[in-house]
């Protein structure tokens, strides 16, 4: 691998480790643009793959046609949508309980939870 394909992979893998939740390949290339200023989205997209394939990062599919990525390896935990920003944010933490609200006879294997709402910042921008 070329020192400037390193140089890309060392961004984007940088921009996923730093953001507060899981990105869009286009977030992801924006964020690693400031390091490598011509970085191209077919570069973030083959460079997501081999991050999967390799086990550092993970998909979090948002809605239908909404997959975020995130680092692998950061426990259990949930997911905030703001719906103004429409950013992604992690919420450590669990009750725990989620068992409870099963149906008679069911029984949980896992459990995401996605709460929508506003994050500070466009709640303080709305006054």
């Amino acid at each position: 691998m070329s020192t400037h394909q390193t140089k890309q992979r060392k961004a984007i893998t940088e921009a996923i480790l730093h953001a507060p939740g899981p990105l869009r390949p286009n977030e992801i290339q924006s964020l690693a643009q400031e390091q490598v200023p011509r970085l191209g989205i077919a570069t973030v997209y083959r460079t997501i793959n081999l991050l999967m394939e390799s086990g550092e990062i993970q998909a979090v599919p948002i809605a239908a046609n909404d997959v975020r990525y995130e680092p692998t390896g950061r426990g259990h935990h949930h997911h905030f949508l703001c719906h103004r920003c429409n950013t992604v944010y992690d919420m450590h933490g669990c009750s725990g309980h989620m068992s409870n609200m099963l149906p008679d006879g069911f029984e949980m294997d896992d459990h995401e939870i996605l709460i929508h709402g506003k994050c500070a910042t466009c709640k303080e921008s709305e006054g």
